[in-house]
């Protein structure tokens, strides 16, 4: 052991240049596993630290209505054992300027908070002024009457107007204040001081909101946010019955009582209000769930540039391994033993791969800090905003970091294994290569007893290569599923990037049989690039591999949000409804009616009536709470099919079929037929999770009552058809009595959009308009993000595939060298060597560009059809760039690999011969 570390340390330190491209491939895989980690445990760390800030409270109670008057007295005998409770409301609403803007009457749709003055109980709201926000959106009333209804209050500074002497003043008058988001006063052409009209409501724009500590983390919004008070609220007239509107009860508790015990008692008391009861330990559990699952994916896709780099180390080793032929040879005539020599350069590797993965760690650590910056603009949570990502290192970043040296150990563990195994094939006798290798170079020239010998040793298995190939694949497996966090999904990576580098090293074995059975093209240039590609010990197959994989990935992310983005929002129905109008209450039915006919002149619209309910039980089997089943979560079906019993369900009563549902078991009910007792048809993936047949008895909960109704068919439901569809729709007069509104389509051309708007919001204030041109904007945005931040780790695929094409035309440099000058010799020109060099990287590139398209298209495929159920369409032009891209990428990496050979003079080179 002892001389193969001696040995080790010679050739590291006479070769180390050549062992540059070594370290350089693990370190970029490295890099991007310890970036995804860092963020992964980062944000993990935050979001813990943050938990009460998170949620708002220690304990929150959510309904999806008001409480009753038995929920309202159990909340207020709980406050009477010191704990500080919060009552926050949040819908959704239409905001428009007092008087028309130069542009006319501005509306804008926005996520609309009402709060009391306990506000928050953990955590801080950051405004501009920097003041406390409940003295901002209960501001004197002497504001209200300095500030001019159509500018700022040039006349009276904000903060003096807002000054506790000045609160005094204007008794008997009530003035509404709102804090916004920056982003609404841009789209409305407003500034701090001007007002807006919420509902029947009019308010004082008094501050800007900076940070929101509790706002519910959702992948995009529907508006900025605007904060109001309970009382302004209470005038606006926004919250009526049947309106979508959620309740937050918040509770802050004194030390000497523990939260647990609460929990379970305030989740039996309000059981019959169908209240979600949680503690800041379930804080934001979807942001938690989503930043895991971009996580695990980015961190995949790291894993991806981290096998790249592997594919360049093992190419490395070969190559330096061919050059110590000779040196091995000598050493194994002096006695050397090949587990010795093995050792030597396994132990060279690890070394080097050590050195890597600090490097790594580094880059990874750089990494990380653009990360959050990169995706806090996606979520709509301050939690991104509000943490600082430390590139120090800590304790809580010390698994990531070592997690990543570890993957870098092993990866370039399993991949010199295959390599150094050559190692034994090496006989003394390669002293004399040039004699041996001369003899073996000429079949024709070997006697019949060797070939007879050839032939009796070829069927006997090699048992170490055969072990040896069994471990890598092993290994491969361990490291994807340890970094996928799933066996599964591990398993499913690593067949997916086998699949990907089978299918690119038959397209290089395929491009190099082809070249052989062509003819020998006349053109100089060409010839030589053809012969450079189909000769003996090339690198094709290394290079077209990871160049491939590089454009795979790419290309892969590219064609998915491509495709979402057009079939989502480009190419959505021609009849596609413009707005969805919520919130409509029963007697505003025929006024809104009328409303639209005179402002379209088309019919009435579509109103389907909406009840909010939650099931309570199934074939008259209890379901079980969100909070009861949480712990019986474990596997992503188990999640699902509880996610259909625990969801909210919206309702509606029809008598005709839905457009674009097809009933697929039992009947639809018949125009005019009479109902002994409700029926209800079921979409058919939640009667799968539900375990629902024809016959089957389900049970609905709207505000404490219960309603039983009997599955007479099963619909298939097209979602993407851009218009209300619905789980459940219940049998007309199923509903009768329940606490419904209505919901409208309305389609509207372009030029009519802002007119319309306005015409509702000031006709029907409590109406909120969404408009469908809007939220698939916001998407698309979300996309291009999320895109980003994807490619953005993609790309280390891209560099390592370039360090592993960069060795590979290094290992061949010397080969190339003695090509060249010995062209010159014969009277090449530089121009004729470059073009035959160029002609060999854009078929190598063009290979790999093509190959890695059409995996990429495969695999978008795949995504789009299993898992956002659209379908696939070809992608030319895009397809088109990225084969592009590969040929320049190609091009460009072999001239700056080579382009020095073409510079040096024959005679250097020939003279060592």
């Amino acid at each position: 052991m002892g001389f193969a570390v001696r040995m080790a340390w010679r050739e590291m330190r006479g070769a180390w240049r050549h062992f540059f491209y070594f370290f350089s491939c693990i370190a970029m895989g490295v890099g991007a596993v310890v970036a995804i980690g860092l963020f992964a445990s980062n944000v993990e760390r935050a979001v813990t630290r943050e938990a009460r800030g998170l949620l708002g409270g220690d304990v929150e109670v959510r309904v999806s209505h008001a409480l009753s008057e038995v929920g309202q007295t159990v909340l207020q005998s709980v406050s009477s054992r010191g704990v500080v409770l919060s009552h926050a409301s949040e819908l959704v609403a239409m905001a428009a300027t007092v008087r028309p803007q130069p542009s006319g009457l501005v509306t804008q749709i926005v996520e609309l908070k009402a709060i009391d003055i306990n506000y928050p109980l953990y955590g801080s709201v950051k405004v501009d002024p920097s003041r406390a926000v409940t003295d901002l959106v209960a501001p004197p009333a002497s504001l209200c009457r300095a500030i001019p209804e159509s500018h700022g209050p040039e006349n009276l500074p904000l903060a003096s107007a807002l000054s506790p002497v000045g609160r005094g003043s204007g008794e008997g008058e009530t003035c509404y204040g709102a804090v916004v988001q920056e982003s609404l006063l841009i789209r409305m052409g407003l500034s701090i001081g001007d007002r807006i009209k919420l509902g029947q409501a009019q308010f004082v724009i008094a501050g800007v909101l900076k940070t929101e500590p509790d706002r519910m983390a959702n992948m995009f919004s529907l508006g900025p946010r605007v904060m109001i008070s309970r009382a302004g609220l209470e005038a606006a007239e926004l919250v009526k019955l049947g309106s979508r509107v959620r309740h937050r009860y918040l509770l802050k508790l004194p030390a000497s009582v523990p939260v647990q015990p609460l929990l379970y008692e305030l989740r039996g008391r309000l059981a019959g209000e169908s209240a979600r009861v949680s503690s800041y330990r379930d804080a934001q559990p979807q942001l938690k769930q989503f930043l895991d699952q971009l996580a695990r994916y980015l961190g995949l896709v790291g894993l991806t540039a981290l096998f790249v780099g592997g594919i360049g180390v093992a190419m490395t080793v070969q190559a330096f391994l061919k050059g110590k032929l000779q040196g091995i040879a000598i050493l194994k005539t002096l006695g050397a033993e090949s587990r010795t020599i093995a050792a030597t350069y396994l132990l060279q590797a690890i070394v080097l791969a050590a050195i890597g993965s600090l490097a790594g760690v580094a880059l990874g650590i750089g990494l990380q800090t653009v990360l959050p910056r990169a995706l806090a603009g996606m979520l709509e949570t301050d939690l991104l905003d509000q943490v600082e990502f430390s590139s120090t290192l800590s304790t809580a970043s010390l698994p990531p970091i070592l997690k990543g040296i570890g993957l870098g150990l092993l990866t370039t563990l399993l991949f010199t294994l295959w390599p150094i195994l050559e190692v034994r094939k090496i006989r003394p006798v390669m002293v004399m290569r040039r004699a041996f290798l001369a003899s073996e170079a000429n079949p024709a020239k070997l006697s019949e007893g060797r070939r007879i010998g050839l032939a009796a040793h070829w069927p006997r298995l090699d048992l170490p290569k055969l072990l040896t190939a069994a471990v890598i694949v092993a290994g491969l497996a361990g490291l994807a599923m340890w970094q996928a966090g799933s066996w599964k999904i591990g398993l499913l990576f690593l067949a997916g990037l086998l699949a990907g580098v089978s299918g690119l090293l038959l397209g290089a074995t395929g491009l190099i049989r082809l070249l052989k059975l062509l003819p020998v093209p006349r053109i100089v240039s060409l010839r030589h690039a053809v012969g450079n590609l189909s000769r003996p010990g090339s690198q094709v197959a290394g290079i077209v591999t990871a160049i491939g994989i590089g454009v795979m990935v790419i290309a892969t992310v590219s064609l998915i949000e491509r495709s979402l983005v057009q079939q989502i929002g480009e190419k959505r129905p021609a009849d596609a409804p413009t707005f969805f109008f919520i919130d409509i209450q029963p007697d505003q039915a025929q006024g809104f009616a009328r409303l639209i006919h005179s402002r379209t002149g088309e019919p009435a619209p579509q109103l389907t009536p909406l009840v909010r309910s939650r099931l309570h039980s199934v074939n008259g089997q209890r379901v079980k709470t969100e909070e009861d089943g949480e712990k019986e979560r474990e596997t992503k079906d188990e999640q699902r099919r509880s996610w259909y019993f625990t969801r909210e369900y919206v309702l509606t009563f029809l008598e005709t079929l839905p457009k674009d549902n097809v009933v697929t078991r039992g009947a639809w009910w018949t125009r005019g037929q009479a109902f002994p007792a409700p029926l209800v048809s079921v979409e058919e993936e939640a009667a799968k999770h539900l375990g629902l047949d024809i016959g089957s008895t389900v049970t609905f909960e709207i505000q404490g009552a219960t309603i039983t109704a009997q599955v007479s068919s099963i619909r298939k439901v097209e979602w993407g058809n851009f218009s209300t569809n619905f789980y459940m729709v219940l049998s007309p007069g199923a509903l009768e009595g329940a606490p419904f509104t209505y919901v409208a389509t309305v389609r509207v051309p372009p030029q009519d959009e802002v007119s319309l708007q306005q015409a509702v919001v000031a006709a029907f204030p409590n109406v909120t308009a969404i408009n469908i041109g809007e939220v698939l904007d916001s998407f698309a945005r979300i996309l291009d993000r999320l895109s980003l931040a994807i490619r953005a780790v993609a790309l280390f695929c891209v560099g390592a595939a370039s360090l592993v094409m960069v060795t590979a035309l290094a290992a061949t440099r010397y080969r190339r060298l003695y090509e060249a000058v010995v062209l010159k010799a014969l009277g090449a020109t530089r121009g004729l060597i470059a073009r035959s060099f160029a002609v060999e990287y854009a078929l190598m590139g063009t290979v790999a560009g093509v190959i890695g398209i059409v995996l990429a298209s495969s695999l978008s495929w795949a995504a789009l059809r299993y898992v956002f159920d659209l379908s696939w369409s070809l992608q030319a032009g895009l397809l088109l760039i990225e084969l592009l891209a590969a040929m320049l990428l190609t091009l460009a990496i072999g001239f700056l690999s080579t382009y020095r050979l073409l510079g040096m003079r024959p005679l250097a080179v020939l003279r060592q011969e």
